[in-house]
């Protein structure tokens, strides 16, 4: 014969177990999915922290990137690159649109001088000389996804 517990030993039991169980902290992308929903925020959106993501170093010294996003409808790739100082990134040819956006230092892109809070766009068959910044730069680009899979 089976015995069926009462509320108050459900009650100690489920307390019992739950103080035996380590608390896991779930991947950061797995918690803001969750957060999200619990918020409310509607499935086609994204929020990548200042603390999340991964940045990935460059052949370039100096030079790591970190994806926020990739649009396959659209076809682009957002973007951050993060260039120490004295670092450089060599000339290249752009297969689409590169939208560059200096969210601190500076940075020759080219012959163009870019400062913080400056824009800069190549269009779509362009070529611009390196990228350089003497004192170190942040950029953020929305850049072609077929220029950043070939990347």
């Amino acid at each position: 014969m089976t015995e069926v517990l009462n509320r108050d030993e459900m009650e100690l039991l489920d307390s019992i177990v739950a103080d035996s169980i380590e608390p896991v902290a779930p991947p950061p992308d797995l918690r803001r999915r969750i957060v999200d929903a619990v918020r409310g925020v509607p499935q086609d959106s994204s929020t990548v922290r200042s603390n999340e993501g991964r940045w990935m170093p460059c052949p370039f010294p100096g030079v790591k990137v970190k994806t926020l996003s990739v649009d396959e409808k659209r076809g682009t790739a957002t973007i951050l690159v993060s260039l120490d100082p004295g670092s450089r990134l060599p000339a290249h040819d752009h297969h689409g649109d590169e939208e560059s956006f200096v969210v601190s230092g500076s940075c020759r892109i080219g012959t163009v001088y870019l400062r913080q809070g400056d824009f800069h766009r190549a269009g779509s068959g362009s070529h611009h000389g390196d990228v350089v910044s003497d004192e170190g730069c942040l950029l953020l680009l929305v850049v072609d996804a077929e220029d950043y899979r070939a990347a």
